[in-house]
């Protein structure tokens, strides 16, 4: 495998990188981890649209722009490093895209290209108060109802929640016609649940929130899948969807990078910089090493998956190495920083907390475990 950046990509990466310096991060520091607006969140994610980080890996017919998994990658890693909140949502509108268009049908032609024009907001309602990484268990039920289904429950945690104009909500599906079981429904804003805000230890410049689902009805047509096959597809989602987020976490690592070799070089003690000091070199080091190997596990995730092999166990150990190589990363920088890495004034604070969001998103790090254990074993542990 090389990963080596063709010409094209090169370029895609470096003019993205600009664009996101300049007219992306003083926006969002502006913000200081407050809820960006609707609107002022659209407006931003406009801007994005062109480089492909909104639903660049969704084919052309269907809105996007054909992009390949790795190069998608190289362009999320770098939003990400400027701004983890804005990446939630990149993420969450290029999730639900994909998820649309592996349905055929005329029902998500309309909600493709509304994101593809940055016209709505879409959302993937898994998780719910009592059910976190076992999807098998989810309570939310649709019911059924002559040409409709009747939903209830609670979703919980869900990332452009309260943003969101549709969701595509996971329940249990109890139809005498089509049989019972875990299924996928589209639920427009409009056919009635509502959101809240959940406040966060970070990343609340964008939306994570409670949906509530009371006797909402939804036309039957709206089932995006048969009864019995919504594990599959959140299963499949989840595979493509964790080595993004060790690349989410791999941003932030590399943030802290940055900021402690710019900080080593110009904080003194003993008479000379700190960066000639071993034991901050030592630290130095053992950051940039673990980065790299964190990356390249994520971009054999996503070449993988890209070529149609099955990828669970490498998508689960590039998040597993890449939300924990985080932590250490800003502990190090932490280190380096010393006490002024406990203020605000420094960006390593909000790092800090930032790393802790990972190993517990898109299946934490136990369940990460547990998933390559089964791999390697046969034998399932849960």
């Amino acid at each position: 495998m090389d990963f080596s950046l063709t010409e094209e990509q090169q370029i895609a990466v470096d003019s993205f990188r600009r664009f996101v310096e300049t007219e992306i991060r003083p926006v969002m520091e502006s913000y200081e981890d407050q809820f960006v607006p609707r609107e002022e969140m659209r407006a931003l994610i406009r801007q994005l649209q062109p480089f492909g980080v909104i639903n660049g890996p969704v084919a052309e017919e269907d809105g996007g722009f054909g992009l390949d998994l790795l190069t998608y990658g190289l362009l999320f890693e770098e939003l990400a490093r400027v701004s983890a909140d804005l990446a939630v949502v990149a993420l969450l509108q290029m999730e639900s895209s994909k998820l649309l268009a592996s349905v055929p049908g005329e029902l998500t032609m309309p909600y493709l290209h509304a994101i593809a024009e940055c016209n709505k907001f879409g959302s993937i309602g898994i998780s719910e108060p009592d059910v976190g990484s076992n999807i098998a268990e989810i309570r939310t039920r649709a019911k059924r109802d002559g040409d409709h289904f009747v939903i209830n429950g609670e979703k919980q945690w869900i990332s452009n929640g309260h943003y969101s104009d549709f969701n595509i909500c996971v329940a249990q599906v109890e139809d005498e016609e089509t049989g019972n079981g875990l299924a996928l429904l589209l639920v427009d804003r409009e056919h009635g649940y509502e959101s809240r805000n959940i406040p966060k230890l970070v990343l609340n410049s964008q939306s994570t929130a409670q949906l509530f689902f009371n006797d909402v009805r939804v036309p039957a047509a709206n089932m995006l899948t048969p009864p019995g096959k919504g594990l599959g597809k959140m299963l499949g989602l989840l595979e493509a969807g964790r080595p993004l987020v060790g690349l989410m976490a791999v941003a932030v690592a590399q943030a802290a990078l940055d900021d402690s070799i710019a900080y080593a070089g110009d904080r003194k003690q003993h008479g000379k910089p700190i960066a000639g000091h071993q034991l901050v070199q030592a630290m130095i080091a053992e950051m940039a090493t673990e980065i790299d190997a964190a990356r390249l596990l994520c971009f054999r995730a996503l070449d993988q998956i890209q070529k149609g092999i099955r990828s669970d166990i490498e998508s689960s150990k590039a998040k597993l190495f890449a939300t924990d190589m985080a932590l250490r990363a800003v502990n190090k920088a932490m280190e380096i920083h010393g006490g002024n890495g406990l203020t605000t004034e420094f960006r390593v604070e909000k790092l800090y907390r930032l790393a802790r969001i990972f190993p517990i998103t898109e299946g934490t790090t136990e369940m990460q475990k547990l998933i390559i254990g089964r791999g390697l074993l046969g034998v399932p542990a849960f």
